[in-house]
């Protein structure tokens, strides 16, 4: 059960504990995931001690009780988790849950509702979960996961207990990114950042030479993405994790960059990546890219 996690997420779990010892808890909670494979694992364990009669951190004590193991099954009527139906999380989604909460528990008399994904909820949903989250009822637990928080409305943000989990050791360790990949992403973000539009007559060197067909595009994609996330990271003093090699770019790249700028460009990298399963003209995609992440450093 939670405990599990006492060492592998030390200060988020002695944070919750805490709440759980002094039996206070937010209404909302927000876990930003930072890719880590366990984060709906963990919001399902601590969403059991808070159903939990007794809020045990593990089933030493549990003696008869199969609360759990309904949970593991899907079948206990007051913990939904909702996630994506394709590319995103809906608003009926959103509505359904609602009318399920509406009636009054069968169960502990505590409900619990995660969204995985957050960051996937369309505009109609958004709005939805955000009433939601302004009015909340007694005994309704939000917890919502998410690999992308600047995807996020500010309001959803500002309305939950946001705590970020860290990833394992063992999770870096098997990202297993291609050396001459990463160095190809560096100098593409350092050309565009000096250069600009120039960047758009050099795309066949620093881009299509190195990324040849869609599954290599997805992936520089998602290493453009980690780039400017571990721009953000230094610039908030927090460790670098995948361009350990590129210190001083991402300070050059930092230092040129405001936090605005920074997560507006993490935005324009995230909408853009949506659409290569979509685009089967990636050459005009990556042109979008450029003069959007352009356009960010316009930003104030």
């Amino acid at each position: 059960m939670f405990d599990e996690y006492k060492e592998s997420q030390k200060v988020v779990y002695e944070q919750l504990v805490n709440e759980i010892n002094k039996n206070k808890y937010s209404h909302a909670y927000l876990f930003e995931a930072n890719g880590n494979p366990e984060a709906l694992n963990f919001a399902i364990s601590f969403a059991k001690v808070l159903l939990c009669p007794h809020h045990y951190l593990n089933d030493k004590k549990c003696e008869n009780c199969t609360q759990c193991h309904r949970i593991n099954k899907n079948i206990f009527t007051d913990l939904k988790v909702l996630e994506p139906e394709g590319l995103w999380i809906k608003k009926d989604q959103l509505d359904e849950l609602q009318r399920e909460f509406s009636v009054k528990s069968l169960e502990a008399g505590r409900k619990v509702y995660i969204i995985n994904q957050a960051e996937k909820l369309n505009k109609q949903a958004a709005n939805s979960i955000l009433k939601f989250l302004e009015e909340p009822e007694d005994n309704i637990y939000a917890i919502l996961i998410t690999n992308n928080i600047y995807q996020l409305l500010g309001t959803i943000i500002s309305r939950c207990q946001k705590l970020s989990l860290s990833r394992t050791s063992e999770n870096i360790e098997n990202l297993n990114y291609d050396k001459e990949k990463l160095d190809s992403i560096n100098k593409f973000v350092l050309y565009l950042e000096k250069n600009k539009l120039d960047t758009l007559v050099m795309t066949n060197k620093l881009w299509h030479s190195i990324f040849k067909d869609r599954v290599d595009y997805n992936e520089a994609y998602e290493l453009l993405l980690t780039y400017y996330k571990e721009v953000l990271n230094f610039k908030l003093g927090r460790n670098i994790e995948i361009f350990n090699d590129n210190l001083k770019d991402l300070e050059y790249i930092s230092s040129n960059n405001s936090f605005e700028k920074i997560i507006y460009k993490i935005n324009i990298i995230n909408d853009i990546k949506e659409n290569i399963k979509v685009n089967a003209n990636q050459s005009l995609l990556l042109d979008k890219l450029i003069i959007e992440l352009v356009r960010g450093d316009q930003v104030e």
